[in-house]
């Protein structure tokens, strides 16, 4: 078994243990994620890389190697001969382990990030990774403490209700990347009704504005790009308001809104929402509890 330093780049440690068969260690960080098993029949110059469970196997091919002479394969994005190499798909063999690293959420790592973790990855006995989970576990909690340090974006709430809805949940988290959190909000329904019950918010920075041709993503933790939505409404502030089937998005100076709520599905007016959007008003992070 292999592990790196509690702090390694710009990724967190957040615990390790076996999967359900015992036959896998599991490596969680924020950002990233390894999974090490022994290297039985590992061929990668076949063309494929062996899974934790010999049964299943994937493509691989040449990536890199690292500075300390470590051979690097990596999956091509979908799964198919001729797609680019997949940096949040990439194996490595350490002796008689083979280690597989995965993106994790929001990152995808770039391939300074996957040589200096084959580099820096140095074996552990196995009651030293329960040492590890306790170090990593009152990191975490020093994180949590020192949450709202790290916003680097203003923050906002509501000051009106929505239709049958209310603000009851607000948090700054991102479990994918306890580094760069954002503000989580839940509206709970108020009224009985054969409707949805809840939607989400989450408030965070996006580097390029809204517009037709682009919507960015729901929240840091779903990196699932939007490349359409459309220019709905602008509110009486003068606030863009763009939407697509299920979503509401507009952007608060750096700080880009989104709301899991639908003009279509949830029969809300322009006036409903530009007379909520506009109650938006910012508030220092400190007063956003850490989730």
């Amino acid at each position: 078994m292999y592990e790196t330093p509690i702090r390694i780049g710009a990724y967190v440690f957040a615990g390790a243990g076996l999967n359900y068969d015992r036959n896998t260690l599991q490596l969680q960080y924020g950002g990233i994620a390894i999974d090490e098993w022994k290297a039985l029949n590992f061929n990668p110059s076949s063309g494929k890389c062996s899974t934790a469970d010999p049964q299943y196997s994937w493509n691989c091919k040449f990536l890199a190697r690292s500075p300390q002479d470590h051979t690097l394969y990596a999956g091509p994005r979908g799964g198919l001969n001729g797609y680019p190499a997949d940096l949040g798909d990439v194996y490595v063999e350490l002796g008689s382990t083979v280690i597989h690293m995965q993106r994790s959420g929001l990152h995808t790592p770039s391939l300074a990030d996957l040589t200096m973790f084959a580099d820096r990855l140095a074996p552990v006995a196995a009651d030293a990774v329960v040492q590890l989970n306790i170090d990593a576990q009152t990191y975490k909690q020093e994180l949590r403490d020192t949450v709202a340090s790290r916003i680097d974006f203003k923050t906002y709430l509501p000051q009106k209700p929505l239709r049958d809805f209310a603000l009851d949940k607000k948090f700054l988290l991102n479990p994918a990347d306890p580094l760069h959190p954002y503000v989580y909000l839940h509206f709970g329904r108020v009224a009985i009704g054969n409707q949805a019950f809840e939607f989400t918010a989450a408030e965070f920075r996006d580097g390029i504005a809204l517009s037709a041709s682009h919507c960015g993503v729901l929240n840091p933790e779903f990196y699932v790009p939007d490349p359409n939505c459309k220019l709905n409404f602008t509110t009486s502030r003068g606030i863009a308001v763009y939407t697509d089937y299920a979503t509401t998005r507009f952007d608060l100076g750096p700080t880009r809104v989104t709301l899991l709520y639908s003009m279509q599905i949830d029969k809300a007016t322009s006036a409903e929402l530009s007379t909520f959007i506009d109650s938006f008003v910012e508030v220092p992070p400190t007063q956003i509890p850490a989730g």
